[in-house]
Parts: structure tokens; sequence; C-alpha cells
């Protein structure tokens, strides 16, 4: 009994911090869901106004001044269109349900807008005839109303927005709102937790147990990062972080790449006694270069991309330190067990002709390159986190086709002295005339049709009026933005400061399209960062251990060449660059440098490059298979878009660099030795001469 458990004593530690691990999580587990995650200075659990950055203040500033805590929008569908006879009759009743609901402070609508009721006639709207003020609450056919209900808060408003959303499932109604955006987000990131591992499991599996021929193995290569996960989620509970969309995706990430490990560890089992000792370096290499690929998002200032990378790097290091310790206890028991070896697929080196060809087609793809890639834009609206199907995304192609509204953004006017005076009401006439004109702007919404004095002393009793006014010296102008506006807020802005320059006023911009941009500007920054820091690391840690600035070089230029093209793949789809797609160019470097390694680390043995990709081959392409199988289940199921251009991507890249590196990669290793050999023969027939 004592000699099982000291020879399987790896294995009862593992399972014991596997029931430690279980335990933190279930009580200190927390989902983090807000956009604010992807700003600079963002503290999970702490609140927006400790972020340092001009939109968020500014956001801030406003929501303090005028009582905001969140806004909804609510758009209704008529069965007929509203400028019929007795057509508002349900607008109404929904109207009052809306009124009548729990921490709803107040709803605007095309019912109770000041000077609506002059277009109002025979429960009916005179939609031919309304003014432009007005249009922002009807559709252009009349079959869509828009209703903005405006909801008190006593602590998060996530809840309520859910609550609100569920008493409206029975009506026609779409709800959208940040708060709506956040619950959809969190809905999704509870799922994917659970069922894209689940789903990666099997189908890792499968690929796994046909390339082993033994499911023992192909279970325990799994088990293995699937532990390292749960102690890695653990740990990070245990001292305060926050599930985002990103840290999301960790154990995904750990059960498709930490899977590889405990693959090349069994596989060498059956290539020699001591596997541990063998494939134990480029196992460990290969861990610390993909560590390194997902680590160099420590250079980016967006904290939930640094807290990404610490924990799939840190997932990793588990992940290594089980495969050597809990995988070869049972990894050799399964291979004492198994009656067959390891799959080879049919792997040999096809050649130098077929190596020229391919990195000829790559080198030419390379070289034109610049010229698709510059057609990609840079940018994530709440929109991009979902697919078509999402009433998210329906509620704002609605918003577009129907309002042609895309987002909103507001103008806060303060007085410089004094407070606003009926004089006033003229110049925001023609504030509003002018925005109005622009390709950018839809419409300005501001009760035009009453004296600012009246709506200045009406707004102390008619909750309405205070989303428009905040007191006698502090107003606000909701600009409701185009398709091109909202994708050009710096034109937008350049516009709003050259109108209001000549006025005597104080004013600033406020929105969420702001923190979206501010998101956005960000990106792009980040992606070259952690894109030139990851080639950087990898490229120094491989020729520290190869020691030949040749050598390393030629092992990096699969991962160099499947970089580049995953940008023209994104062209290519038509993707932007955004949060999901700016992670994938370093997730390939850290992945497919470990193809390098191993095909790298055998050739220096071996001297002989059919046998390194004979030996090393088959495990290169089971882990690439289990990879792309993988990556490609986040295509299937859910609503989330982010985790689908990944998949893509990610599948592309590494399919990409395994084809280079059993073929191009062969071919450039032993270019040095086929020149000697040249040199060498010639010297032979001059000695022969």
């Amino acid at each position: 009994m004592l000699n099982i458990i000291y020879k399987f004593k790896y294995t009862i530690i593992s399972f014991l911090l596997l029931i430690l691990s279980i335990i933190i999580i279930v009580n200190y587990a927390n989902i983090e869901t807000k956009i604010e995650v992807f700003l600079p200075g963002y503290k999970p659990g702490k609140p927006i106004t400790e972020i340092d950055n001009p939109a968020v203040k500014n956001l801030v500033k406003m929501a303090l001044k005028f009582g905001d805590k969140t806004n909804i929008s609510i758009i209704y569908k008529s069965d007929i269109p509203l400028n019929k006879p007795g057509s508002l009759a349900k607008l109404r009743l929904l109207q009052s349900k809306l009124e009548k609901m729990e921490n709803v402070r107040t709803v605007i609508s095309i019912l109770n807008y000041p000077g609506s009721e002059s277009y109002i006639f025979n429960d009916s709207i005179d939609i031919e005839n309304i003014p432009d003020y007005l249009k922002t609450f009807i559709s252009r056919d009349g079959h869509y109303a828009l209703f903005l209900a405006i909801v008190e808060v006593n602590g998060q408003v996530e809840p309520i927005v859910r609550r609100i959303t569920k008493d409206l499932k029975d009506e026609p109604v779409i709800v959208l709102s940040e708060a709506s955006v956040n619950n959809k987000l969190f809905d999704e990131l509870k799922r994917s937790m659970f069922f894209y591992p689940i789903v990666m499991f099997i189908v890792i599996l499968l690929i796994f147990t046909y390339q082993t021929q033994c499911i023992r193995a192909a279970i325990i290569s799994l088990f293995i990062p699937i532990l390292a996960s749960l102690y890695t989620y653990a740990l990070y509970f245990f001292f305060g972080g926050y599930v985002n969309v990103l840290t999301a995706m960790v154990p995904s990430f750990l059960i498709i790449i930490g899977s590889a490990y405990p693959l090349h560890f069994y596989n060498a089992t059956f290539r020699t006694e001591d596997a541990r000792k063998q494939i134990g370096t480029p196992i460990f290499f290969s861990m610390l270069t993909t560590a390194i690929g997902f680590i160099s998002f420590l250079f980016v200032k967006i904290p939930a991309f640094r807290e990404f990378g610490v924990l799939v790097s840190l997932g990793l290091l588990i992940d290594f330190i089980l495969t050597l310790t809990t995988g070869h206890e049972l990894l050799n028991l399964s291979k004492f067990k198994s009656k067959r070896p390891p799959k080879t697929f049919g792997i040999r080196y096809f050649g130098n002709h077929v190596a020229m060809f391919i990195l000829a087609i790559v080198i030419i793809a390379v070289a034109i390159s610049p010229f698709i890639i510059s057609k990609i834009k840079v940018g994530l609206t709440s929109t991009d986190y979902f697919s078509k199907k999402s009433d998210i995304v329906k509620g704002y192609e609605i918003l577009e086709k129907e309002f042609g509204i895309r987002d909103s953004i507001y103008i806060v006017l303060e007085k410089k002295a004094g407070v606003f005076l009926p004089g006033d009401n003229k110049i925001i006439d023609k504030i509003i005339n002018e925005l109005s004109k622009s390709e950018y702007i839809s419409s300005v919404d501001f009760p035009r049709n009453v004296p600012i004095t009246v709506l200045v002393l009406a707004s102390r009793t008619q909750p309405l009026l205070k989303h428009y006014i905040a007191d006698g010296k502090t107003i606000r102008l909701t600009v409701n933005l185009t398709t091109p506006g909202s994708e050009n807020l710096d034109k937008v802005s350049e516009i709003i400061n050259n109108c209001l320059k000549e006025y005597n006023y104080d004013f600033y911009l406020a929105g969420t399209p702001f923190v979206w941009k501010a998101v956005n500007d960000s990106i792009l920054l980040s992606q070259i960062q952690s894109l030139i820091a990851a080639l950087s690391i990898v490229f120094l840690t491989i020729l520290i251990v190869f020691r030949d600035f040749s050598e390393a070089l030629k092992l990096v230029s699969p991962v160099i060449f499947a970089t580049i093209l995953n940008f023209v793949y994104m062209a290519l789809f038509k993707m932007k660059l955004e949060i999901s797609t700016a992670l994938t160019s370093s997730i390939i470097i850290g992945l497919a440098i470990d193809y390098s390694i191993h095909i790298g680390h055998d050739y220096n043995k071996t001297k002989n490059i059919f046998t390194s990709v004979k030996n090393v081959g088959p495990a290169i392409i089971g882990n690439a298979l289990g990879i792309i199988g993988g990556f490609l289940t986040l295509l299937f199921g859910g609503e989330l878009a982010l985790f689908k251009r990944i998949a893509i991507l990610v599948s592309l890249g590494i399919a990409t660099a395994t084809v280079l590196t059993l073929t191009t990669l062969p071919f450039m290793l032993s270019f040095g030795n086929i020149r000697e050999k040249v040199k060498s023969l010639r010297k032979r027939k001059e000695v022969r001469k």
C-alpha cells in the first residue's frame, strides 16, 4: 500500500489541491463585464471614478451633475403604422407599464415630449409634419417607437435592467443600454466558462485518442491542463481577481495549449526509456516561449490584457510542472497498458522542392501584405461583442435603419456668468440647426418650443425635464450620431468645438461612445507593444537556448510569417483590429514557436532533418489538430462574436505555422549542411584533379 502511495504521490497531492481549488473558486469567484475593464487605470472591483481618463471623467462629471444612473432605450415595434387612428393605444399602455416599474424615474417618448401634443390626432401621430426633434422617437415608416427610460439605482444597475427586460419579455420590444450589453456579456461569459471547455475536451479527446491510440493517455493529456486551470483560477480568485471577457477564456486556452505537453511526453515514452529526461527540456522551452507570448501583455497598459497574459502564463507553468510530476506517473502507466504505439499520420519531410515552392508563395504573400493590411479598420463597439443573431445587434440595426441613429453623445453647456435666459433659446436653436447639417449627426435632442427659463422652473417638479436641465446654469443637448459619426468621433468633436467656440458658454462632451473610443485608441498601441515584445523576447530566448544567431532566426521564421499572414487573414475576412483580434498574434507566436523548438531540438541531436520530422512531426500534427479543433469549437453555440473571430484567426495561424514548420523550416535548417556538403564535394573534386 505504501509503495503504491509513493509511486503515485504526485497524483494524490494533485487530487487534494483540486479539492482545495474548487472550494476557493466556489467561495471567491467574481465576474466583471463592464467596458471599463479595457481602459488603462481600471482596477477590478473599484469604482469608475478611480480611472484617470478624460472620457470617463466627463461621463462621471455629467452623471453627478444631472443625477444620472442609467438610461435605457426601448424600441417598440407596432403591428400597425403609428399614423393610423387609434394606433397609440398600445403605446400608451406600454408607457404606463414602464412608468409603474420599480426604479424607473421617468419615461420620455413621443407621448409626453414637450410640444408633441400638437402632432397627435385621433390617437395617432402626424408623422409627415412632425419636427426633426420628434423624429428621434418615431421611425421613418411609423412602425417603431423609441422610449427612453431613466432609471434610479441604489447599487448595481445590471440587476435592475435585467428585471425590466424580463418584465417586458411579452412585449414587442428590444431593450438597449450599456447594462443590457453587460448582462448579455455576463450570461455569455458564464456559459463560455463551462460550455466551451466541455466541447473542447470532447473534440481534442477524439483527436488525441486517434493519435495516441490510447484513450487513457488522451484523457490524462486533457486532465492535466484542466487541473492547471482550476489551480490558476483558485489563486486568482483568492487574491481578489475578477473574471472578465478575456480572463474567462483562460480555461479554454489552457486546455488547448496545455494538452500539448502531456501529448509530447506520451509520444516520447515510445522513443526512450526516460521520457522525462529526453523531452523535459524541449517541453520546458516550449512552455517558456509560449508563456512569453502571453506575458508580453504585461507591456500593455490595459489591465484586462495584463491579467489574461499573467493567468495563461501561470497556468502553463503549472501545466508543465504537472506534466513532469503527475503526468509522468500516469502517462507511463498508460504506456505500459497500451497495446498500440501512437499514430504517425504518415508524416515525413516532403523534400526541398516542396519546401522551396511553399516558401516562395509565402514570401510573395508577405511582400504584398502591406497593401492588404492597410484596409483593416481599428475599433470596437458594443455590437462587435455579439453575433448578428443577438437581440443587441438587432436592436442597434433597427436604430440605424429606422431612426438613423447609431449612438448618442451629450453636449453639456454651462453659463459662464448668470443663468440661462430667454435670449439663449435663439442661440441654442442656432447650435442645433448648425450641428444637424452634418452628415455625422442624425439629430440633436433638446426641448425647443418652450422658453428655457420656463424649462428650468418646470424641471424642479417634472422628472422628464431633469434629463435636460441640471439647474439654471447647466443644460445638455443629446447629439444622435449616424453610423459614420459613431465611427469618426474625433471629427464630430471638431465640428462641435468649431460650432460652439463663438458662443459665450463653457462646455464639455460626454457619453459612453467616448469611453469606447478610449478603449479603441489603446487597442492599436497595445497590439504593437505586445507584438514587438513577444517577438523580441521569443527570439532572445531561442538565441540563448540554441546559441546560434542564424539558427535562431530560422526557428522563429515560421511564426514571423504566420503572424504577418494573420493580419492578411484579418483583412480578407473583413475583421477589425479590436480586443479579440489583437490577442491572436501573440497567441500564434506563443503556440507555434513550440513546433520550431521541438524540430530544432531533435535536429541538433540527429543532424538529419528526415529523422527529426519523423520523430516529432506526429506529435506536432496531433497537437496542431487539437488546437485547431479546440478553437473551432468557439464557432458553435453562444452569441459572442469575439470568440468566433479568435477561433478563425488562431486556427488559420496555427495551420499556417504547422505547414511552414514541417516544410520550410527543415529546408532552412538543413540548408547550412547542404552548403557544407557542396563545398566538401568541390574540394574532393579539386584534390582529385
